[in-house]
């Protein structure tokens, strides 16, 4: 985007009227402002998420700028999938290595997830700007998203699409799992999940065999982001059938660099391992490598390492005015008790 001057975002009396100006929508008189769609101005789109597309906003009571995750109703909508996504989001309130979401709400034909703006880009965008990170740029990197896997995990959440296009960087650089879509929720056995979905690349060898699995699956995707930040590449071609891609899996050494360190190398290698009870993260917590030994846990936590590459910071058009998708009545299926808000966010 070509760079123009920042200018203050308006207010809602100061929306255009042009053709441009985005449509108003009749909402109840005691609708809280974070929950009233004409209070959000779309400024572009941001990407393409599991079951809607992301755009950048402003919440015009606040100047703030956010990132609204659009859904629209449907008669075949999944609403279960919807939910279980918005409750997973609510977790980034209390961890700070997941997508925060400030506000959750439902019109009567559209979802929409108002989320904290990750400024910095992705980590996809990061490692394709500098061709590959050194051990230290991954740690940092990897340390964070350890955490946050753990935390999911913990909560009996498995990621199942964990890519470098769904980690973000905050303005500051820290790390954000984002995109909860094909996220399954309360599988805390040995077998809790059942087909395939995620990246081409990224799957583990049980998803891609169509056998029943669990959080395994992430650490084996973590493996496949963590090569790729040490080498700009994936370990095995993404090209071919769910068989194919397994065969060459099994039948296929990564390149490692002579440039690794032993401790960086063998971390990945562990990660990579296509039997689920050696793989690091299963057998292991993978804060006890070898590759974290000088990494003090409790800085990390709390945000105060400081990240190793700066991201690019673009700015923002603020005239842009896009409106939202029409707001036709549906029925919906949607849990009328739907709705919520981080109160921290309110006390800003």
């Amino acid at each position: 985007m070509d760079k123009k001057k920042k200018t203050r975002s308006r207010s809602p009396e100061e929306t255009p009227t042009d053709t441009r100006a985005q449509k108003r929508y009749r909402v109840d008189d005691t609708t809280p402002p974070p929950f009233n769609i004409n209070n959000y101005q779309l400024i572009k789109k941001l990407g393409k998420g599991s079951f809607g597309k992301v755009m950048l906003a402003s919440y015009t009571i606040k100047s703030q700028l956010v990132a609204v995750k659009i859904i629209k109703k449907k008669k075949k909508t999944d609403y279960h999938d919807i939910e279980m996504e918005a409750t997973i989001l609510r977790l980034g309130h209390t961890c700070p290595f997941l997508s925060r979401a400030y506000a959750i709400f439902q019109t009567e034909s559209l979802v929409l997830f108002i989320l904290e703006y990750a400024r910095g880009g992705t980590l996809h965008k990061l490692i394709k700007r500098h061709r590959y990170l050194n051990s230290q740029e991954a740690q940092f990197y990897s340390a964070e998203l350890v955490l946050g896997l753990r935390y999911l995990h913990k909560y009996g959440i498995i990621h199942r699409d964990l890519e470098p296009r769904n980690i973000l960087l905050d303005e500051e650089g820290h790390v954000q799992i984002a995109d909860f879509g094909f996220a399954q929720a309360r599988k805390f056995d040995s077998k809790a999940c059942h087909g395939t979905g995620g990246a081409s690349g990224y799957m583990a060898p049980e998803v891609l065999e169509d056998v029943p699995y669990n959080s395994s699956a992430d650490w084996w995707s973590f493996g496949v982001v963590v090569y790729e930040m040490a080498t700009g590449k994936l370990p095995f071609s993404p090209n071919g059938t769910f068989q194919e891609q397994l065969d060459n899996i099994t039948n296929t050494e990564p390149y490692y660099p002579e440039t690794l360190t032993p401790e960086f190398r063998d971390f990945i290698q562990q990660l990579l391992k296509t039997k689920v009870e050696h793989r690091l993260g299963v057998y292991a917590n993978a804060q006890d490598h070898p590759f974290f030994s000088s990494v003090n846990w409790e800085t990390v936590k709390e945000r105060s390492m400081v990240p190793p590459l700066k991201p690019r910071i673009k700015q923002i058009d603020m005239l842009s005015n896009i409106p939202f998708p029409e707001n036709k009545i549906r029925k919906t299926g949607m849990n009328k008790e739907f709705t919520y808000i981080d109160p921290s966010w309110l006390d800003k």
